[in-house]
């Protein structure tokens, strides 16, 4: 028997080109796992793709935009 795993859900990357790197970032504000990370700041954010629940909340509240939808088949949005 071959076993599949659940499909996974959609996840969101940050478009380095158009963030603002902004010092009080809404998106990171508003992901509930904490999963958009700045390293160094002046650099962007970048997600935690593999503890992404897929909530999109950060995608509305980036006011740039620069948080990107990724889709289970790999489609950006």
């Amino acid at each position: 028997m071959v076993q599949t795993s659940p499909a996974r859900p959609s996840v969101v990357w940050v478009d380095d080109t158009i963030c603002n790197r902004c010092d009080n970032c809404d998106a990171k504000r508003a992901c509930r796992t904490k999963v958009i990370l700045q390293i160094d700041p002046g650099e962007p954010p970048f997600v935690d793709v593999h503890r992404c629940m897929g909530c999109m909340d950060c995608v509305s509240a980036c006011p740039m935009g620069a948080i990107k939808i990724v889709t289970n088949g790999g489609a950006i949005t």
